[in-house]
């Protein structure tokens, strides 16, 4: 079971128990946010297709993440002009844990432990690496 939402301009593929980032939506780590801008769901061979949006389709979710994208840099140049322009854009971004898939209040899809789901921080003290030693190769040379 999936479902098709339309958020910040995008369509994206979006299945109960998955992670999917978005672009950014007022709230803080740890809300619950509704997204009801759904345009087609899936199950199977059942599909229901919106005209724009599939009436009484819901999706809840938490947002897990607010944060920005890697910086892009954006260089323009006119040649022999002395025109140049160099700027840099950090897009923002929401990081949001789909729960479950609502049709008209009734639950179609939903996310099996859910807490579970959480990808918890993990320190640099608690990575273990362990170092193979590395034998130094012995270079003969001989004398003439």
């Amino acid at each position: 079971m999936f479902a098709v939402v339309e958020t910040g301009g995008k369509q994206l593929k979006a299945m109960a128990g998955q992670s999917i980032v978005i672009e950014k939506i007022p709230g803080q780590a740890g809300e619950k946010v509704s997204l009801k801008n759904i345009v087609m769901l899936v199950n199977g061979k059942d599909s229901k297709v919106g005209n724009p949006y599939v009436k009484g389709a819901v999706i809840n979710g938490e947002i897990l993440e607010q944060g920005k994208t890697d910086k892009v840099i954006v260089y323009k140049m006119r040649p022999k002009k002395r025109y140049r322009v160099k700027r840099g854009h950090r897009q923002h971004f929401s990081k949001i844990l789909i729960e479950n898939i609502e049709l008209e209040g009734k639950i179609i899809a939903k996310a099996e432990n859910v807490k579970n789901l959480h990808i918890p921080k993990v320190k640099k003290e608690e990575i273990k690496v362990e170092e193979t030693p590395v034998k130094a190769s012995k270079k003969t040379t001989k004398k003439k």
